[in-house]
């Protein structure tokens, strides 16, 4: 009986993601299916087998899916001076469905996409994937409401965020009209349904009553007065009536002035179950994700060789194996662990957890780069493998997204366990303390309030990782180790110390300007304030730190292309 009252709560938010795994992967078989008809027609199929060809028509086809993308989603973005923090990502999205497209179509991507299925990360994300959906669709009978959630992700704004601003006009009365004898005039171009409706706001610059007839005696609401400058703001949580009739063609405003009135409608617009945005959100990530390592692995063979074959031994290592189960075994044990911390335990689980992951990706990342950089060098391995058709700087590059696909897989995992915790949390608590059982939409908002922090702190990992291969061309594994240790206490103290510098001599603001400009930031990558103040990380966060770290990592792969260049290897 106790368990019939807490799985449906536990269960429904897995359900939710299970529907958007399956709909990323039919949207990726329909895709694939796609291309691979196309792979059929003379001229497109063998595109990609001429690489300066096929290279600008992926960029010509990356550029017009990144424009259109700019164009829909950056004037959208509030405030409006970070709107260019979303243009670099959309420049990513554009270039995997540029290049996906172009070598998705190839004849050979044809014949060896099941193999691409079976090799490096795909086995791993693919089973995760698949392990969630089983999870999620078994409980479907237990699950609150499932015709209600997915009859709202019809109701999913995908275009913009759901505001809509429409001002109407209302001629004034005659000189000659008294003001109690003005008209009900009808708003013709409003329409809304006040289900979907989050939020309403009404202002005006005259004086206005708004109503539902034309006639005060067929009133079945009290006419709403708005004053001039008044803004009338309603939200769906709300325990008073809205200003607005239930039926959006029977709106009336009676203008008692002889000025033309302009009246200003903002509607905000949102599913009735707002958890079903999850779908569609989950689709879209699990397509990009699965487009992005095939186009890779099509359009760079050689690097990806190199890559793949990184991968496949570090998740072969003892280590590896060791991080991932103690790894899964914390975060199951720190689930039902009480904190004693007066109704934040998931907060300190959260924070203990995600940062536990990222300690165990930067060992594992820096590990990596110790055993399959520094020792293939030392140990002339790498002069083998040059003398293959690759070059330095196809090795490195290789080297360094093989141990990035590793750790990508480490995260996967840790976190698929750690959703599954951090969902079970509420309801743990909400029985050690003897309170009323949460509703499944809390444990829902505590997953999508994790999976920001954790994709920071991945990106953290990428950052420290970088600078872990760079000095894996001059350094051993425990000099590196060292180092690297160092970089993270100072690249979390970066911030502090500019900030400490301030108001001081000239000499201390210089050293703490000079640490910040050397020393990556890595504050930037902290979730750590989010969690504790048990907000969520707005998207726009996320994009402004991927633009950090895409210029830090180019930054510093091109310096270790430089230290590796004219490195002895014989």
């Amino acid at each position: 009986m106790e368990i019939s009252q807490w799985l449906p709560v536990w269960i429904t938010p897995f359900w939710v993601i299970a529907v958007g795994l399956t709909a990323g992967l039919v949207l990726v078989a329909a895709i694939y299916a796609v291309l691979a008809a196309l792979s059929f027609v003379p001229g497109i199929g063998t595109l990609a087998d001429n690489r300066p060809l096929a290279t600008t028509v992926a960029a010509i086809i990356a550029a017009v899916v990144a424009f259109a993308l700019c164009w829909q989603y950056v004037p959208q973005v509030e405030p409006a001076k970070y709107s260019l923090h979303l243009v670099l990502p959309m420049i990513m999205v554009g270039i995997i469905i540029g290049w996906g497209i172009v070598y998705g179509a190839w004849s050979r991507t044809r014949r060896e996409l099941l193999q691409i299925a079976r090799e490096g990360p795909m086995p791993y994300l693919l089973g995760t994937a698949v392990t969630l959906i089983v999870i999620g669709f078994a409980g479907t009978k237990l699950v609150e409401n499932p015709r209600g959630i997915l009859a709202s992700v019809r109701q999913v704004n995908l275009l913009d965020d759901g505001t809509e601003t429409i001002s109407v006009t209302v001629p004034g009365i005659d000189s000659d009209t008294q003001a109690s004898q003005a008209p009900f005039v009808k708003i013709q171009d409003l329409r809304y349904d006040q289900d979907r409706l989050t939020e309403m706001r009404v202002e005006s610059d005259k004086f206005v009553r708004i109503a539902d007839a034309e006639d005060p005696d067929d009133f079945t609401m009290i006419p709403v007065a708005l004053q001039p400058a008044e803004e009338l703001v309603h939200r769906d949580t709300d325990n008073t009536p809205p200003p607005l009739p239930r039926d959006s063609d029977g709106i009336y405003v009676q203008n008692t002035e002889t000025d033309d009135a302009t009246i200003t409608f903002t509607l905000v617009r949102h599913p009735k179950i707002k958890e079903a945005s999850t779908i569609p959100l989950v689709a879209v990530c699990l397509t990009l994700t699965l487009m992005g390592f095939i186009t890779f692995r099509q359009a760079a063979p050689r690097i990806a060789a190199v890559a793949l074959s990184t991968a496949k031994s570090e998740m072969a290592q003892p280590l590896y194996l060791v991080l991932t189960a103690v790894g899964i075994a914390t975060i199951i044990l720190l689930g039902i662990v009480p904190f004693y911390t007066m109704g934040d335990d998931i907060k300190i689980m959260k924070d203990c957890c995600i940062t536990l992951i990222m300690v165990f990706a930067l060992i594992q990342f820096v590990w990596s780069a110790g055993s399959t950089v520094s020792e293939e060098i030392e140990g002339r391995t790498a002069l083998t493998v040059l003398s293959k058709p690759i070059n330095r700087r196809g090795f490195l590059l290789g080297k360094y997204t093989g141990i990035l696909i590793t750790v990508l897989v480490l995260f996967v995992l840790l976190g698929a366990v750690l959703l599954m915790s951090v969902s079970y949390k509420p309801l743990y608590d909400a029985r050690e303390a003897s309170m009323k059982q949460p509703e499944w939409t809390v444990s829902h908002m505590e997953i999508l309030s994790t999976i920001p922090p954790l994709a920071l702190y991945f990106m953290e990992t990428m950052a420290i990782g970088a600078i872990a291969v760079a000095l894996a061309t001059r350094l051993p594994l425990l000099a590196n180790f060292i180092c690297c240790f160092t970089i993270y206490v100072i690249g979390n103290l970066t911030a502090p110390l500019v900030q400490s510098s301030a108001g001081e001599n000239a000499l201390v603001g210089f050293v703490g300007k000079l640490i910040a400009v050397i020393v990556p930031n890595l504050n930037s990558f902290s979730g750590q304030s989010a969690i504790d103040a048990g907000i969520s990380i707005p998207p726009i966060y996320l994009a402004g730190a991927f633009n950090y770290l895409l210029c830090f990592c180019v930054m510093v792969l091109m310096l270790a292309l430089l230290l590796f260049e004219d490195r002895d290897l014989a």
